[in-house]
């Protein structure tokens, strides 16, 4: 275990100290397995054969060339023929029932003890019958008569008990004496002889265990004790029908005895059951047997024999030979071995290697940043898969249509985390990779590469939920186009494609969306991408860090506001993300609030503290509040994208001020660096807080400019944006001459109105004394009407005195550089 310890930990060694073009191996070696990881899952989606070229040609479309047949092949039955010869071969196996020859026995000594019984009860209380004239005539012991009825109504009703419960025969006093009448004519016997003979012959022709209405087939088979004989539906009976019969049989013997059809009726039911019962496994064998021999093929398409010729439209009958003609070369490509499953699976590879470089060159050739951020490669990755898994398994494990594939799933995601280019990249590389997927469909491809990338438009600047909810529109319309564009070339019926867009289309337009509005706080919480939603909380101004700092360092606060105006509008005049802008600026100068009073803008004309310290602690104490800011941003989880602002901000930018005032503060000899009195960087990476830089230092310079006229803030910023750039603290961002100019146009007519020149008015005048006018009227002193008539002239003069006149020989430029060399640098106290 400790050698596997220690050669690991001196493999990784190697990887982190040896490099390849400034890339250490270990970073290449991560790169290289994302790739392969997306490589893989995209060969896992890809079909594991040969793909058809003909795939496009469907019915009611014109074959742009003739197609013959590369080799013989079997025509494949429509799933409609296959359906139906199937269903002709399940009703081709009749049922099977199996007869039960105890059932008949059994009924029928059943029969011959109900009628014993009534014989012996009936011989035994006749009296019980017997009118009660006839009683008193052959008894020689008379009896009462109501000890009498009390003997006859127990033993009757005993007796009925017992019938009922030895044969489930409910009779009652009366219709036990009608039997009892059947009985003393001497035609009981003869009439339980007709039902025995009617019993065995319906017991012999069969009686079914189910209704005849519930079996489709026109026969059956009977088997007994392995011998099967086949019948037809009608040689067989049902209850009811063997019923009718025997009741016809009785009415037919016995005409004239009502009373015994009617009895015949309520004792049938106890003796008749279905002596054949259906075997229901057996049944179900055969006919899946059946099912299973009915052959897939109806006859041959021979080799080089011509399916379809050019310009010829598509049957139904050439269709399916072309499906027949994909399937074969599926079972062939299957089949090949060697030298051709290397060239087909080597080709797999290629294809998902040049999809994933598509994206990779795109980064890094265009997003250097995200190519080097390893996390943000990864959170890429996983993207992709979480794309990749969910049209596999709707793919592999559903039987849903390839349309309910949440396609825009990852192009959101990416350009809501990350940006546009980048998002439109991955969405022609997903839309190649799952036209792919299914059997390369290029319909397919176009639909979603369409859909794809009108979701990225729409997703750009999501900053509240209206705009989301027209985003679902967007991706709804850009659906119905999409599809009703192949359905038409095609020949698809107006309510198919409509059909469609409703079931499969607008669900995944709506609910896809609401997925990845709740995945993008996932991805940035746990990869520290900021997004637009994010900003805009962090916008808001109640904000407890930003409510700390207006308490607090109230002049930073106000600054801070002031900065990210001036921020706002120049990120908005290069088109850049004008949003972080803004935040980033609201939040670079939190750590100002440790040590409030050390800044100039919160001492409010009082005492400047950094008069009784040495140059060398006031320079610790500006740079701190860059320290002090970052943790502040730590505790309360602003996301990376801000803490680079309150990093950057000031990049290595030199405290001048406080390292002349070490120089002149030096002793003889003592050597004062430059870099002990730099902020410790880095320099500005982005484009958003290079601005953020540069509009934290116009909006310094500019309070302590004198005399801000327009001309002479333009020549500030000129001056103050040069500097910079001769510092080159603007090296490390992508920000071209050009944006810097328009940068400055920006800063301008922002500055221009914080510091726009006001007229002085005339001080207050004393208090008016009114007097009254002899006619009545209250009327003006002759001093006040003096100086009513004097006020224009007055006013025209200090107007005229204030007007802006234009500077000569370059003293306004003169002006601004001193203001630069000295009171500029006292902000950053």
């Amino acid at each position: 275990m400790k050698l596997f310890q220690k050669t690991w930990k001196s493999i990784l060694e190697h990887l982190q100290t040896n490099s390849v073009y400034g890339v250490t191996l270990d970073n290449i070696l991560l790169k290289l397995i994302f790739i392969s990881i997306l490589v893989t899952s995209i060969i896992w989606m890809l079909p594991a054969e040969r793909p058809f070229e003909y795939s496009n040609l469907t019915v009611g479309t014109i074959a742009p060339e003739e197609i013959i047949a590369p080799f013989k092949f079997a025509i494949q039955k429509t799933n409609a023929e296959l359906k139906q010869e199937r269903a002709a071969a399940q009703n081709n196996v009749p049922p099977v029932f199996d007869r039960n020859p105890d059932i008949k026995n059994r009924q029928m000594l059943t029969l011959n003890r109900f009628f014993g019984d009534l014989s012996t009860f009936f011989k035994h209380h006749a009296r019980v019958f017997k009118p009660k004239s006839d009683l008193h005539k052959k008894s020689s012991i008379p009896e009462k008569p109501d000890s009498l009825l009390r003997k006859t109504a127990v033993s009757v009703d005993s007796f009925l008990t017992q019938l009922n419960i030895k044969y489930n025969i409910r009779l009652d006093t009366s219709e036990l004496g009608k039997i009892y009448t059947i009985y003393e004519n001497g035609k009981l016997d003869s009439w339980a002889k007709e039902i025995a003979k009617g019993l065995e012959a319906v017991y012999e022709m069969g009686i079914l265990d189910r209704n005849k209405e519930s079996i489709v087939e026109n026969a059956i088979v009977i088997s007994e004790n392995g011998i099967e004989e086949a019948k037809a539906l009608n040689a067989v009976l049902e209850l009811p029908q063997a019923k009718i019969m025997i009741d016809t049989a009785i009415r037919v013997r016995f005409s004239q005895e009502s009373n015994l059809q009617q009895l015949t009726d309520m004792l049938l039911p106890a003796f008749l059951v279905p002596n054949l019962v259906y075997n229901s496994a057996l049944t179900t064998e055969r006919k899946e047997k059946a099912v299973h021999d009915v052959p897939l093929t109806r006859g041959y398409v021979e080799q080089d024999e011509r399916i379809i010729d050019s310009n010829e439209k598509i049957t139904n009958d050439i269709y399916q030979k072309l499906t027949s003609l994909s399937i074969a070369l599926k079972e062939r490509s299957a089949t090949q071995r060697g030298w051709q499953q290397f060239k087909f699976h080597f080709g797999r590879i290629l294809f998902a290697l040049t999809v994933i470089m598509l994206a990779v060159f795109y980064l890094y050739y265009y997003r250097r940043s995200i190519f080097r951020d390893n996390l943000m490669l990864g959170m890429i990755t996983i993207i992709f898969l979480f794309q990749f898994i969910g049209a596999g398994l709707i793919t592999n494990l559903t039987s849903w249509p390839a349309l309910t594939i949440p396609v825009i799933l990852a192009p959101m995601l990416l350009a809501m985390l990350l940006d546009f280019g980048f998002a439109f990249i991955c969405v022609v590389s997903i839309s190649l990779i799952l036209g792919a997927m299914l059997g390369y469909d290029y319909t397919f491809t176009f639909i979603t590469l369409i859909v794809g990338s009108v979701a990225i438009f729409s997703v750009q600047k999501i900053r509240n939920r209206k705009q989301m909810f027209q985003a679902i529109l967007f991706i709804m319309l850009a659906y119905l186009v999409a599809h009703s564009i192949f359905g038409l070339m095609h020949f698809k019926p107006a309510k198919d494609i409509f059909t469609e867009f409703l079931y499969f289309m607008i669900p995944n337009a709506i609910l896809a969306p609401i997925v990845v509005y709740f995945l993008i706080g996932v991805f940035e919480r746990f990869f520290d991408v900021t997004t637009d939603i994010t900003l805009l909380e962090l916008s808001d101004l109640n904000h407890p860090l930003l409510k700390q700092l207006s308490v607090k360092a109230p002049g930073t606060f106000h600054h801070s506001i002031v900065v990210a105006n001036l921020a706002e509008a120049a990120a908005e005049a290069i088109r850049a993300n004008a949003l972080l802008a803004r935040v980033g600026a609201y939040f670079h100068d939190i750590g100002k609030m440790d040590m409030p009073e050390y800044f100039v803008e919160n001492q409010h004309g009082g005492i400047n503290k950094h008069d009784n310290i040495s140059p060398r602690m006031s320079y610790l104490i500006l740079v701190n509040h860059v320290k002090e800011g970052v943790k502040l941003a730590e505790k309360y989880r602003l996301p990376k994208a801000v803490k680079q602002f309150i990093r950057e901000h000031h990049g290595t930018t030199l405290v001048s001020f406080f390292y002349r005032k070490a120089v002149d503060c030096a002793k003889d000899g003592e050597e004062i660096q430059k870099t002990d009195f730099r902020y410790p960087g880095p320099k500005p990476q982005t484009k958003e807080t290079a601005i953020a830089m540069l509009s934290d230092t116009v909006e310094a310079a500019s309070r302590v400019l004198k005399s801000p006229t327009p001309q002479r803030i333009r020549n500030l910023i000129d001056d103050l944006v040069d500097n910079k750039i001769e510092e080159g603290q603007l090296d490390e961002c992508d920000l071209t001459l050009n944006e810097i100019r328009e940068i400055k146009e920006a800063f301008i007519p922002i500055l221009t109105g914080i510091h726009h020149l006001r007229i002085e008015y005339p001080e207050a005048e004393p208090e008016k004394k009114v007097t009254r006018d002899k006619n009545g009227p209250l009327s003006e002193s002759k001093d006040k009407k003096e100086r009513h008539e004097n006020a224009p002239e007055a006013l025209s003069g200090r107007a005229k005195n204030s007007v802006i006149k234009p500077e000569k020989d370059g003293a306004a430029n003169q002006e601004t550089k001193q203001g630069q060399n000295g009171d500029k640098d006292k902000y950053h106290q």
